[in-house]
């Protein structure tokens, strides 16, 4: 593990980011989008739309600007359209007829969107769309909108030249791009917002999550972490509760069994030393921790998890994966 939190759970969580489409739209438009197998960004690279969201999200509707970058966390549905009151059209039967999943609605003059589509290993769903806002919305005008505008520009070149091994690099561009987006919204998240992603940002809780993340496996004690980050031990118990969601050495086991069901799924190592490698003295205590967690042992979660792991993964068998 590294001392990174943000790359660490990106890296277990298996998060692809791959550009799943585009849209052009001139005239009077409106389109309902289900909500996305996953976490989704939208760029208005050129003109800007209303978006409406799920009522259950108990969001404000609000006008996109060229240049903005929205990500959606995969709960709910949307409404995309060029004015409010318009009648609604199903998204996925507008796309049905498209070419290489690109739209055009109109004259296509109006309005230009760009989709990336983040993919997460099953196990990994609730944890990122759990510690994401139902919506970020960075601006055009935002100090940090530099970067994301140069890749959206390098996104677009790779879309139009048609050059050798362009699929590849659009999609890495798109990963860079919602790694850019996260760092962004943790840059400017309020200090009195909680969440995972929030605490990364604060000076000792986030401090007190990369001595987690870097050492896993050492037993770790309420009073040793309050001391690396200078903080008394009842303070960092309830800013790290605050901040965070849970105590941290609640925080530390988790951490601990979705380091094993990865490890579980894609490697072949023997139950005992990988409870060694968590930091368990035997495989017996990992082994009930783990079922304590899981409900399986893990044994059981690997006969599970292995035939999932082996079918193929292609965006092919969905070839209705719209831009939002």
């Amino acid at each position: 593990m590294t001392t990174d939190p943000l790359s660490d759970a990106l890296h277990i969580l298996n998060a692809r980011s791959t550009v799943s489409g585009a849209m052009k739209a001139g005239g009077k438009w409106c389109l309902q989008f289900p909500a996305p197998q996953g976490v989704k960004v939208n760029a208005a690279v050129r003109g800007g739309y209303w978006l409406l969201p799920d009522a259950r999200d108990a969001l404000p509707d609000v006008w996109i600007e060229e240049g903005d970058v929205v990500l959606f966390n995969g709960c709910h549905g949307f409404v995309m359209a060029s004015e409010k009151g318009l009648p609604v059209e199903n998204a996925h039967a507008a796309y049905r007829d498209s070419h290489d999943n690109s739209l055009v609605l109109g004259d296509g003059q109006d309005c230009f969107i760009l989709g990336l589509h983040v993919r997460l290993d099953p196990d990994g769903v609730d944890f990122l769309t759990g510690v994401l806002p139902k919506m970020v919305r960075i601006r055009a005008r935002d100090r940090e909108a530099a970067i994301l505008q140069w890749l959206l520009e390098q996104m677009i070149d790779e879309k139009n030249l048609n050059q050798p091994g362009k699929t590849v690099a659009s999609n890495q561009l798109a990963q860079l791009m919602f790694v850019q987006v996260l760092r962004t919204y943790i840059a400017n998240a309020d200090a009195h917002e909680r969440g995972w992603l929030q605490a990364i940002g604060d000076p000792h809780i986030g401090a007190s999550l990369r001595h987690i993340h870097a050492n896993p496996a050492h037993a770790w004690t309420l009073a040793e972490l309050a001391e690396k980050v200078a903080m008394s031990r009842t303070n960092f118990a309830l800013q790290f509760r605050t901040k965070v969601g849970m105590p941290p050495l609640t925080y530390l086991q988790g951490w601990r069994m979705r380091l094993a069901r990865r490890a579980l799924r894609e490697r072949d190592i023997p139950v005992s030393s990988l409870a060694l490698e968590l930091g368990y003295l035997s495989e017996s205590a990992f082994s009930n921790a783990f079922k304590r967690h899981t409900g399986l042992s893990p044994r059981q979660f690997r006969l599970q998890a292995r035939p999932s792991q082996e079918r193929p993964h292609s965006d092919a068998g969905n070839p209705q994966q719209t831009v939002a």
